[in-house]
Order: C-alpha cells, then sequence, then structure tokens
C-alpha cells in the first residue's frame, strides 16, 4: 500500500526525466538497469523486466509518463521506509523548495559533530554522490534512488 497522493506531479516528471535517458518518452528495461546501475545499485535483467511487466499496462515495451506513477511506486518502495527517507530528505531541504543545494548540504554538515574535515569539502562530496542528473542539485527522486 503505497499513499500515491504523496508523490507531487513535479516530482514525478523529475524522477520520470532521471529514467528517460534518451529523452524518447519512454523508459526501457535498460534504461531502469542503467539508473540503478548508476546510483550504485544492482538489479538483474530479470528484475527489471518484472517491474517493467508490473507497470507497462499496454505491454508496448516501455513505460510512458502515464504508466510511470505504477514503476516510481515499486521504486519507492514500502511506504514506511519511504516516508522515513522522505522525512531525511526535508531536513536537509532547508527551503523546502524540493531540491538539496551544495549551502543546504553545507548548513547541515556545519551543525553535525560527524564530520571533522573541511565540511565545504565534505557537503560537496555529498552532492556529487546523490546529484545522479549532474545539475548542481538533489530532487527527491534522486536521493531516494541512492538512498536505497
Amino acid at each position: 500500500k503505497v499513499i500515491m497522493a504523496e508523490v507531487k506531479e513535479t516530482e514525478l516528471e523529475v524522477a520520470f526525466k532521471l529514467f528517460d535517458q534518451d529523452k524518447d518518452g519512454l523508459v526501457t528495461t535498460e534504461e531502469l538497469k542503467m539508473l540503478i546501475e548508476k546510483v550504485g545499485g544492482c538489479m538483474s535483467e530479470g528484475e527489471a523486466r518484472g517491474m517493467m511487466r508490473q507497470a507497462n499496462k499496454d505491454s508496448n515495451g516501455g513505460i510512458d509518463y502515464s504508466e510511470f506513477r505504477k514503476l516510481w511506486a515499486i521504486v519507492r518502495g514500502e511506504e514506511e521506509d519511504e516516508l522515513e527517507i522522505r522525512q531525511d530528505f526535508r531536513r536537509v531541504d532547508l527551503d523546502g523548495n524540493g531540491f538539496i543545494t551544495k549551502e543546504e548540504m553545507l548548513a547541515v554538515i556545519s551543525d553535525c559533530d560527524y564530520f571533522v574535515s573541511d565540511k565545504l569539502v565534505e557537503a560537496q562530496k555529498c552532492i556529487a554522490e546523490l546529484d545522479v542528473d549532474q545539475d548542481g542539485q538533489v530532487s527527491y527522486p534522486e536521493f531516494i534512488l541512492v538512498w536505497k
């Protein structure tokens, strides 16, 4: 059981763009596997095909935007885990705009005793690890993909 209302349309659009790497309007099994591997995960061909089958209503071999909500729900996982991850994201997204910037990461790291070396360097490293599309900020879809 996943709370679909929690997923805002803009979040869905950002996530779709991350998955649809060739920008053709369809997410393929290969694109799904490539993105999971890019964030350090591992997914077999069978697992990827299984996820795609669950979301692909018209069996055309790809997930279009109208079908993507289902795939995104599967990727996001169990409701309790996802709510915890979303809370962690909100703690770092200080201005609440749906993106974590280097400055926000630095502000959070500055308040944390865990990081003892150069905190700006640590903030930049954190953003670099999470910023899948390399646009200089971290969206919630990027955050959850790397987190999982």
